[in-house]
């Protein structure tokens, strides 16, 4: 069979409905061995209560790999007054209170669990310097050409910003490579990468099998694509950074304190909690995939859909210096089942898809990855890689690439929804809106703002990605077509 001829499924084609067709249908016999079933048509079992937590992204924080201690601010308790109230402290919430702060705003920042609870505390931890698809700037005013000009120049904020504020969170440079064993698909990668190397003026690097050794420590890959300006990030300890670093300059963070209802009252408006309320000039919702009750449109306007991560125990150094010595964060092309990174204290950090008929088991998801940790580096074969960590949390997906921004109401704004990449997006997206609301000149910013619309069936990919596309991924790996 020619490889090469089959379509490209990358793991953002498995984000989009219109690509299930012809490049998925060959892959999907047999592949029924991860959906829910029971024996002689049975009714499912109802799943328990830790089986819903990790179903719906909802794991025990404190099963997160990048969590060494759960931050803790008080809850609200009082009626305060502020310039601006941010609902949500993740990555977007505390970039934005933080910027909001250095242009000398009172900020209050109500947050349902604890800063870095959701996604932010979550996620992979990869640290991408690139957008996949420009082709949402079409309906921007000026064709994208302010936003990309604000990205050329910020494309390593996760990076600045640590640096500028001491945040200890492994903020790593170390590159972020597109590996591949396909001549084909290193062409696709060479031709997506030009525009950022010739245009946006990043180090882009394009490497043989040689150099590909050297980087990865594995012979299964021949050609890559490296973008020296990404790496990786602990994000649950750059989120809780940004929050300190906002709090040193007066902001007031709250947890535990769920907002519950929003009123206008004159020019201003009041969020009401459980035992307080903000009454602010402006009012910002940061809270992605896990909104409350407060404004129904940000409900229904996204796809939901639960990813999980995996922390090993600490490898041995010797091993460690053997599995991707040129410390990038790796991803695999055309399809992606294990996004991958080495972490600073030796652990093999990797993500993907729960399986729908077992969400919670940890070992089972483990053991996918190990199968392909041995394929690829063959002398982990004898090692002793144990797993430490197993944790889901939910993603919040758009019918295009590009966040969410949205004017609610006068002086009520929503900044959600980063597609799966937010380490990068969603500090500098939370940087730009604060800039535009201090200086009070929203017509300045470089993208607009628009109004949230309900998608046909939220549902939607995680029915097409983790019913259908995963399982059948998974199987055309396990036999040899990827």
């Amino acid at each position: 069979m020619n490889t090469e001829s089959r379509p490209r499924i990358s793991r953002r084609s498995c984000l989009k409905a219109g690509v299930i067709g012809a490049a998925s249908s060959p892959l999907l016999a047999g592949c029924g061995g991860d959906a829910p079933s029971a024996p002689g048509g049975t009714a499912w079992q109802v799943p328990t209560e830790r089986e819903a937590q990790f179903e719906q992204g909802m794991s025990p924080l404190e099963g997160s790999g990048w969590v060494p201690d759960v931050a803790r601010y008080p809850a609200l308790a009082q009626s305060i007054q502020a310039d601006v109230c941010v609902i949500g402290a993740g990555l977007a919430g505390s970039s934005l209170c933080l910027h909001l702060t250095r242009a000398g705003l009172d900020v209050a920042v109500l947050e349902a669990r604890q800063p870095g609870w959701g996604a932010s505390g979550r996620n992979a931890g990869h640290v991408l310097p690139t957008l996949r698809d420009r082709s949402v700037f079409q309906r921007f005013p000026d064709g994208g050409k302010a936003f990309l000009a604000a990205f050329r120049e910020h494309h390593s904020i996760p990076f600045d910003l640590a640096r500028e504020y001491a945040i200890d969170c492994d903020a790593t440079r170390s590159g972020y490579l597109h590996a591949t064993h396909r001549e084909g698909t290193f062409e696709d990668l060479r031709q997506r990468s030009r525009f950022w190397r010739e245009q946006q003026g990043q180090p882009v690097d394009f490497l043989g099998a040689d150099e590909m050794h050297k980087m990865t420590g594995s012979a299964y890959y021949s050609h890559g694509v490296l973008y020296r300006d990404g790496g990786r990030i602990n994000p649950y300890l750059f989120t809780n950074g940004m929050i300190r670093a906002a709090v040193a300059r007066g902001a007031r963070v709250f947890g535990d304190s769920a907002a519950l209802a929003l009123q206008a009252q004159g020019n201003r408006w009041r969020v009401t909690t459980e035992t307080g309320s903000v009454l602010a000039d402006r009012v910002v919702l940061c809270t992605n995939a896990y909104p409350g009750p407060i404004e129904p449109r940000v409900t229904d306007n996204f796809y939901p859909l639960t990813a999980y991560g995996i922390a090993t125990a600490p490898l041995p150094e010797e091993l460690a210096a053997e599995i991707m010595p040129g410390g990038a964060t790796l991803a695999q092309e055309p399809v992606d089942l294990h996004p991958f990174l080495i972490d600073e204290h030796r652990r093999i950090v990797v993500s993907s898809l729960p399986s729908t008929a077992r969400p919670a088991d940890s070992d089972w998801h483990f053991q996918q990855h190990l199968r392909w940790i041995h394929r690829t580096w063959p002398a982990t074969r004898d090692a002793n890689i144990r797993l430490q960590h197993y944790w889901t949390g939910r993603v919040a997906l758009r019918d295009e690439e590009f966040p969410g921004v949205f004017e609610l109401h006068p002086g009520v704004f929503g900044l959600m929804h980063f597609n799966a990449w937010g380490n990068v997006m969603a500090p500098l997206m939370g940087k730009l809106l604060a800039e535009g609301l201090a200086r009070e000149r929203l017509d300045t910013l470089p993208f607009p703002l628009t109004q949230p619309q309900p998608v046909d069936n939220p549902r939607k990919q995680h029915l097409i990605i983790r019913r259908l596309l995963i399982p059948a991924a998974r199987m055309a790996q396990r036999i040899g077509l990827l």
